[in-house]
């Protein structure tokens, strides 16, 4: 078997394209947020999501002891929200959430307004694996707007076209 270098297969996989999600999640144990590409809806019944954070991640600790978490699916037109929860815009390091209008629906998690798909959710099984940890989490509401999905792929935000 040959050994895979870990740089050729983040290399790889980031010419693969994905949607672009900002979980966020409040509570008592405070309120956090981070960009990911990798969620997934993981069951319809019980609708569920499942979505991988490194376990080096500030967030996570949060996030775990609230309970309860938010994935809010950018749609185009969103960078700065993303890009923000990445931590890459210098002035909003500190309140990330300034990047965007937020609510709620049911576990009080903050939903972006505009956002292309909200899920609100609460956290249901965390799995170890590697580097990271698998979070999954159990939909307790929804809604979807729009139809335009923000891409992410080659290190750049793109739109898709409609054939």
């Amino acid at each position: 078997m040959h050994a895979i270098d870990p740089a050729a297969f983040r290399h790889a996989m980031g010419r693969t394209a994905a949607g672009v999600t900002v979980v966020t999640s409040d509570g008592t144990h405070g309120r956090v947020g981070v960009t990911v590409s990798s969620l997934s809806s993981l069951s319809l019944e019980p609708p569920s999501v499942l979505f991988c954070l490194h376990r080096d991640s500030r967030c996570l600790p949060v996030l775990l002891s609230n309970g309860v978490f938010a994935a809010n699916i950018l749609a185009q037109g969103q960078q700065r929200v993303a890009d923000s929860f990445a931590g890459l815009v210098p002035e909003l390091r500190e309140d990330r959430f300034g990047a965007g209008e937020w609510d709620g629906l049911t576990t009080g998690a903050p939903l972006l307004q505009g956002a292309l798909c909200r899920f609100d959710c609460r956290l249901a099984e965390v799995f170890d694996y590697g580097t990271h940890r698998i979070i999954t989490g159990e939909v307790v509401a929804m809604e979807t707007h729009g139809e335009h999905p923000l891409v992410y792929s080659n290190r750049s935000y793109r739109r898709l076209e409609v054939a």
